[in-house]
């Protein structure tokens, strides 16, 4: 069985994961992996706290983010490694982001209370415990209110696109999140697309907006995927990624963690592509 090094796919209370960032980089170190990226929803809020905070040495700790998109009617999700946390141009985003979570957050609100499932948005914003709001908050508080046994279900139910409460976010293209994560120096990769993309032709179309790699290795990808995906970033010298995504909130996030990721080898060609794009904008 191949080593996982790197878990480069993971989530904290400062989105929608549900381990505080110190806890999740202990239990990080606790499976045996050598490197993980945080990429929390929206924000590096979790970057900032192990700046300020320190954080021990027994695991490395790359920076991430996992951006929003939303284009052509469609959730596009874009992961960003070893950006500055501090530039000044994504802390601005980070706060119109979070401005658009809420209301996002607010208009599905309304639809559930129009489908006569009674929450308030105070209930969300309690939920949420001052991480930037999203729908596995909302999902939480119609477990807690008995409306469905799982967060998943309210997502089948209510929640997904397609779905009576869905909401779209306000748009945000693909390349505005690629060159946002770019011009912060980080390298670009494509989240989930097995999840993302059922027609691989609009995938195809996302390399025209400078994405730097794929996230082949992911829960949601069978090997016929992985391999697919894999074959793609070779034809167009794409990095290579892969994290389980691991927020704490299902069912399989325990069994997922540790064993979900990249090698040493595919970690150290991520690491090359930050430098190259930190040394020459490329």
């Amino acid at each position: 069985m191949t080593e996982i090094h790197a878990d480069l796919h993971s989530h904290t209370t400062c989105s929608d994961g549900v381990l505080l960032p110190h806890s999740l980089v202990e239990k990080a170190a606790r499976v045996g992996l050598k490197a993980l990226s945080i990429t929390d929803h929206d924000n590096m809020d979790a970057h900032r706290l192990f700046a300020r905070e320190g954080i021990g040495e027994e695991i490395k700790i790359i920076p991430g983010i996992e951006l929003s998109c939303y284009e052509h009617g469609r959730d596009i999700h874009i992961l960003g490694y070893y950006l500055d946390a501090n530039n000044e141009r994504l802390m601005s985003y980070e706060v119109t982001f979070r401005e658009d979570r809420e209301r996002r957050a607010r208009e599905i609100v309304d639809k559930l209370n129009h489908l006569h499932i009674k929450i308030s948005y105070d209930e969300v914003v309690d939920q949420a415990a001052g991480a930037m709001i999203g729908r596995p908050h909302i999902a939480a508080v119609l477990v807690r209110r008995g409306v469905v046994p799982n967060i998943q279900k309210a997502f089948d139910h209510y929640l997904d696109s397609s779905k009576p409460a869905y909401a779209p976010r306000s748009p945000f293209s693909v390349r505005d999140g690629v060159q946002l994560i770019q011009q912060a120096g980080g390298v670009a990769v494509v989240a989930h697309p097995g999840r993302t993309f059922t027609d691989p032709r609009l995938f195809i179309a996302l390399v025209s907006s400078g994405i730097d790699g794929i996230e082949v290795f992911h829960p949601s990808h069978w090997n016929v995927t992985r391999e697919y995906y894999r074959t793609l970033a070779h034809q167009h010298r794409l990095v290579i990624t892969g994290g389980s995504d691991f927020h704490g909130t299902r069912d399989y996030d325990e069994n997922n963690f540790s064993k979900f990721g990249v090698t040493e080898e595919l970690f150290d060609a991520l690491h090359i592509r930050s430098l190259q794009r930190q040394l020459h904008g490329r």
